[in-house]
């Protein structure tokens, strides 16, 4: 088996639950934090997403970011919801509740020492950091929301600040105000923290709004990639699925829908002009494969100057943008997607351009490749040159991140 410098595009972490300390008392509810109680410790990590449907009053755009949470009904979920007691000085512990969805092998940590341990066992020798900020900040009061957004990136900007090179910590925004989340990811930028987090959609809030201007015009013009991680939670014929009783199987269905769903979130930055109106906007579709991308960027060029298109154009119908260059160059150029295992992605890489894929361990997730890395990228790229290789599982997340190693 051939060892290769391995950079990860999607490794997930969090931060130390005394962080929320540093919010009002009322507002820690909604974030993990600890609780001391009249027989020791407990450790609490809040369904964000049960918590703001319950919440009433909360403005407008609360309720659209409570869209772009995942909901979990599953037994660790609530347990931790109601406090589980823990001894706060166990590191491990504290890091494998905070993260969740841990697999056994895995010792993980919330600091670069363990992280580099960790990384050392799997052949990895960068990370892009998705943490709890990956599906934006909730906390239904502004100021505390800006606050805790505020607290997260300084944490990880200087706990992280010794180690840039090889490690690329998630920016977290609030998403109640994005005049200020632009301004957010100006001050994080500044500390060396990469990229932008957002989930791949919310669904009542699409990213070709207006409102969103602000915060592509400055990681355009700050050359901040955007990691849009996949959350499940689309409109559509997956969020039809969501009412039905599950079967047998229906779990491999979902892993499919969910990720071709992001032809839709690539389509509201390439098709609607933003792509073209940024051109440094670089998009990462994030633990969402790529197998999609090819089959998109067809099916978009043969359409674009069709002649059902072409007839809306003349009748001045809606819902047609005559872009300069096909929408394949704007793919090609603004957007990336991610993988852990993908054939097809592979078998296509020709179609959508080396520069348009790159690879990810989903650390330390069960559903990840930790500590395998190495024998599935082997497994999956056999047959592919050398180079090609290197390109999607290396060289590429080294340029869009700015990983020196």
């Amino acid at each position: 088996m051939t060892t290769r410098p391995l950079i990860t595009t999607d490794s997930h972490t969090g931060v130390p639950l005394q962080l929320a300390d540093g919010l009002p008392e009322e507002h820690r509810r909604f974030v993990p934090h600890l609780e001391r109680r009249s027989d020791g410790i407990y450790m609490v990590r809040p369904d964000v997403y049960a918590l703001l449907e319950r919440m009433a009053g909360l403005g407008d755009n609360y309720v659209k970011q409570s869209d772009s949470m995942t909901s979990s009904d599953d037994s660790m979920t609530r347990a931790l919801a109601e406090g589980m007691k823990v001894d706060p000085d166990d590191e491990q512990l504290i890091a494998i509740l905070g993260i969740g969805n841990v697999c056994s092998v895995s010792n993980p940590s919330l600091f670069p020492e363990g992280r580099l341990k960790e990384m050392e066992r799997d052949g990895v020798v960068a990370e892009v950091l998705i943490g709890n900020g990956a599906f934006g900040s909730n906390i239904p009061d502004p100021d505390a929301n800006t606050a805790w957004a505020r607290i997260c990136n300084d944490w990880l900007a200087d706990t992280y600040k010794n180690h840039l090179n090889r490690f690329a910590p998630g920016i977290t925004v609030p998403l109640h105000d994005l005049n200020l989340a632009a301004r957010e990811i100006e001050r994080a930028a500044a500390m060396g923290l990469r990229p932008l987090q957002l989930p791949d959609i919310i669904p009542r809030r699409p990213y070709y709004l207006e409102e969103w201007y602000p915060i592509w015009e400055v990681c355009n013009d700050l050359k901040v990639p955007i990691a849009l991680h996949l959350t499940g939670r689309r409109n559509g014929s997956h969020a039809a699925t969501n009412h039905m009783e599950s079967y047998p199987g229906s779990s491999l269905t979902t892993t499919a829908v969910t990720a071709a769903g992001c032809i839709e979130t690539v389509g509201w930055f390439v098709n609607s002009g933003l792509c073209e109106r940024y051109p440094d906007l670089k998009i990462v579709v994030t633990e969402a494969y790529a197998g999609w991308l090819g089959f998109a960027m067809d099916v978009w060029d043969h359409n674009w100057h069709g002649r059902s298109t072409d007839l809306a154009q003349r009748q001045g119908r809606d819902g047609h943008l005559d872009l300069e260059a096909p929408p394949s160059y704007y793919v090609k150029r603004n957007v990336q997607s991610t993988f852990m295992w993908d054939r097809t992605a592979i078998e296509l890489r020709h179609m959508t351009g080396l520069e348009c894929l790159m690879w990810g361990n989903d650390y330390p997730h069960h559903e990840g490749s930790f500590p395998d890395s190495q024998a599935w990228v082997d497994k999956q790229f056999a047959g592919v040159p050398e180079d090609e290789i290197l390109t999607i599982v290396h060289d590429n997340a080294a340029r869009t991140y700015g990983f020196s190693v």
